[in-house]
């Protein structure tokens, strides 16, 4: 399913159990005036959910302020998404996991092994795997615009 309307996708976060999971492309992709980390850090302070930060992500998470960050590896988080939950960055399973740092093909499949719960994408490029998706961005400028209205709508 691809939401188009980033704010839609924001109303389905508020009031569940949610985990992020920030990639390597948060350290990497820089929109000149913020980087994907910064967005990262802000949603996740927002709905007050914790980061499974893989990759180099977990200084640069707690510089930029965020409040819960915890070193994993993806497939450990894709791992416990099958099978009951074992890791303390969260009390219990999910019920979405919110991918934002990861290339299309990473994202699907990772998105395609969780079970018993949904999965969203943040991504630049629709990934057909997850529950939800952002749309294809043309652009990086179409891409930050989607971010901000997502952020802003979480106010």
């Amino acid at each position: 399913m691809s939401e188009k309307d980033p704010r839609k996708l924001a109303e389905h976060l508020k009031g569940k159990k949610v985990l992020l999971m920030a990639g390597q492309l948060c350290e990497e992709v820089d929109f000149g005036t913020k980087k994907l980390v910064d967005y990262v850090v802000e949603i996740s302070n927002r709905i007050g959910a914790p980061i499974a930060a893989t990759g180099n992500t977990p200084l640069s998470l707690k510089a930029k302020g965020a409040k819960t960050v915890r070193k994993m590896w993806a497939a450990e988080v894709a791992n416990y998404m099958r099978w009951p939950w074992e890791d303390p960055v969260i009390d219990e399973k999910p019920e979405i996991l919110v991918l934002i740092g990861y290339g299309p093909a990473t994202a699907q499949g990772l998105a395609s092994a969780v079970r018993d719960g949904e999965t969203m994408v943040l991504g630049n490029t629709y990934v057909k795997g997850a529950t939800y998706s952002l749309p294809e961005s043309p652009s990086l400028g179409r891409w930050q615009q989607a971010l901000e209205e997502m952020v802003q709508s979480l106010a």
